[in-house]
């Protein structure tokens, strides 16, 4: 029966042994991650260009929603990247110029 007892005490203190404070100084503070920015939202972007067929109302709302939007440079990277695809026809070097411009 001791044996048991004692078994079952080193496994809990095997389990939690990553759980417990053997230090005195206080824990490091925690690093603050920066907060995403909610008012860029590429879908939406994505959307015009599969749902609007008419290549000038397309070229017209792509570059409405590139004035009034403000995303990352990671996210104008991921625009300028998939523009061929999403704007087609419509992609135009004053798109261009405006994401270029936006990711600076």
């Amino acid at each position: 029966m001791r044996f048991f007892i004692f078994l079952v005490l080193l496994l809990s203190v095997a389990l939690a042994q990553d759980r417990l404070i053997l230090s005195t100084e206080p824990p490091p503070p925690k690093k603050q991650e920066k907060p995403k920015q909610t008012s860029c939202a590429v879908q939406e972007l994505y959307v015009i260009g599969w749902t609007l067929h008419d290549p000038a109302e397309r070229h017209k709302a792509m570059l409405q929603w590139l004035d009034k939007s403000k995303c990352s440079p990671d996210d104008y990277l991921i625009i300028w990247n998939a523009l061929p695809e999403w704007a087609g026809t419509s992609d135009s070097p004053l798109l261009r110029a405006k994401i270029m411009e936006k990711a600076r």
